[in-house]
């Protein structure tokens, strides 16, 4: 579980993973935003349906992964 407040881009060799199921929601604490992402595994997990990692973006790192996409892709 993580709380990311800021993005910093490396070069390292990196792979694709495998696809999983993902969920999100906004969560509010002091009057600002935040968006939880929710990952379930593979389908291949012995418990299936069950969280596996949480990350969750500040608003200001939203803005900053918005201004990534826009010039990555």
């Amino acid at each position: 579980m993580a709380l990311i407040n800021k993005i910093t881009k490396i070069s390292r060799n990196s792979k694709v993973h495998d696809e999983v199921q993902t969920t999100y929601n906004v969560l509010m604490k002091n009057g600002k935003k935040y968006v939880q992402l929710n990952t379930y595994g593979s389908m291949e997990r012995k418990e299936k349906g069950v969280v596996s990692q949480t990350i969750q973006l500040s608003e200001d790192v939203i803005g900053n992964l918005q201004e990534i996409l826009k010039k990555d892709f």
